[in-house]
């Protein structure tokens, strides 16, 4: 497997770039072919203008998408952006690594995205989601440290949850471009943790990357669902769970693989929302946003819950 390491953190000692070397080293210890392109160590030029190209279509005036059709069908990309592109185009595994500065990409890798997914090269009339680059087989990670921690970023905290921010990235670049996101790894607030702590988050990433060519990626709508670039095929509906049985030891039993099959609904994008009021609360109710064909289909997705028989479901389609 060909991996690309794009890295954007202008400090080698700093535990993102100690995350993202640690990557490296198992990756290749695995065998696989790793290319670290370390952004700030190569003097990589963020700003995107004429230079990106060594041929020109218009002279009076820069559109972006015209220059890089043009450059794309008669091969005249700048030497250094060049180089960048055919980096993407190589690898099988895409992993941005960098520390989330003010709830995005740090400047240096989002020009890197600007410049290097060109228009016609990259992306681009059919070369979209699941027709783009990665052709729904090539997958892409961020690797991410934070200032702040979990509850900040958790959909509670001030700050808009963690979902919401990276969905520029694993939406509107992985996937735009046809690579299937994986869920991220994240390092939450390296500078206030102990030495221990920062020891076992390295661990954790050699860990999962073991395993990276069988994890199941994160399931987005195809391009497919949206006829002519319109709405959604699919309805959403809401969906209020009540239990219609005493909790016993059976139920509580069950409760890991009622939640392990919520996980995996959220995966495949089935659930996009869900509430649960406490355990204790009587009477207690929990709230799904399901995006789903029809009602049948909805509760017939809700049967195969494994506390289904201790539960009623109440579906509406909403607008």
């Amino acid at each position: 497997m060909k991996i690309l390491i794009v890295h954007a953190h202008d400090e080698p000692k700093s535990f993102c770039s100690a995350l993202a070397r640690r990557a490296e080293e198992v990756f290749k210890a695995q065998g696989h072919t790793v290319d670290f392109a370390d952004l700030h160590a190569e003097q990589f030029n963020p700003v995107s203008d004429r230079r990106n190209f060594s041929s020109v279509k218009d002279t009076d005036y820069l559109k972006q998408q015209v220059e890089e059709t043009h450059v794309t069908e008669v091969g005249g990309f700048a030497p250094d952006l060049e180089k960048e592109i055919r980096r993407l185009e190589a690898c099988d595994l895409l992993i941005f690594s960098y520390p989330l500065w003010w709830f995005g990409m740090p400047a240096i890798l989002k020009g890197w995205v600007d410049r290097v997914f060109a228009y016609g090269r990259i992306y681009g009339g059919p070369k979209i989601y699941e027709g783009g680059l990665g052709q729904s087989s090539k997958r892409a990670l961020v690797l991410l440290t934070t200032g702040g921690g979990p509850d900040v970023y958790g959909g509670y905290g001030v700050n808009p949850p963690l979902t919401t921010i990276l969905a520029p990235v694993q939406h509107g670049t992985f996937w735009f471009n046809g690579f299937l996101p994986l869920a991220p790894f994240v390092a939450w607030s390296p500078a206030r943790i102990s030495p221990e702590e920062r020891s076992n988050y390295l661990e954790a990433l050699a860990m999962r990357l073991q395993d990276i060519n069988t994890e199941q990626p994160l399931v987005l709508p195809p391009l497919a669902d949206f006829p002519g670039w319109g709405k959604d095929s699919k309805k959403r509906f809401m969906v209020t769970v009540t239990r219609t049985q005493p909790v016993d030891e059976k139920f509580k039993s069950l409760i890991p693989a009622e939640q392990s099959h919520l996980a995996e609904w959220r995966r495949l994008g089935l659930v996009l929302e869900f509430h649960m009021m406490p355990p204790q609360a009587e009477p207690w109710r929990a709230f799904m946003l399901i995006r789903e064909t029809d009602a049948a289909a909805v509760q017939k997705q809700l049967a195969t819950l494994p506390l289904a028989p201790w539960l009623s479901f109440e579906t509406v389609e909403v607008s």
